[in-house]
């Protein structure tokens, strides 16, 4: 019992020094716009991604958009942080190959 009345001690008072420590508006904004570029090219590359299973029963159009819209998520990827940046880069570059692949498939019936 002392020792978690001494660790709920703990923590209370290192939410509390955390949460008076001052924060520029300046950052809390940048730290705002950083996530939400974040949450959106993740959207976009669960949104592609997801659908490879799928890719047999797209159209050549629909292939077409997919494989455009991988190559515009690339750069946007290619600005995180090294390891983040690496693995999923070779996601996408995995899902953006099934979807070539595919296309071509389709393309010389």
């Amino acid at each position: 019992m002392k020792m978690f009345a001494m660790i709920t001690a703990i923590l209370v008072a290192g939410e509390w020094l955390f949460m008076s420590m001052p924060v520029a508006q300046s950052d809390v904004f940048h730290l705002s716009k950083t996530a939400q570029a974040q949450e959106s090219w993740r959207r976009e590359f669960e949104d592609i991604c997801s659908k490879t299973q799928d890719a047999m029963g797209f159209s050549t159009e629909e292939l077409r958009g997919l494989v455009v819209r991988c190559d515009a998520l690339k750069p946007l990827i290619e600005k995180l942080d090294e390891p983040q940046r690496k693995v999923t880069l070779r996601r996408l570059q995995m899902c953006r190959d099934i979807y070539a692949f595919v296309l071509e498939t389709k393309e010389n019936k």
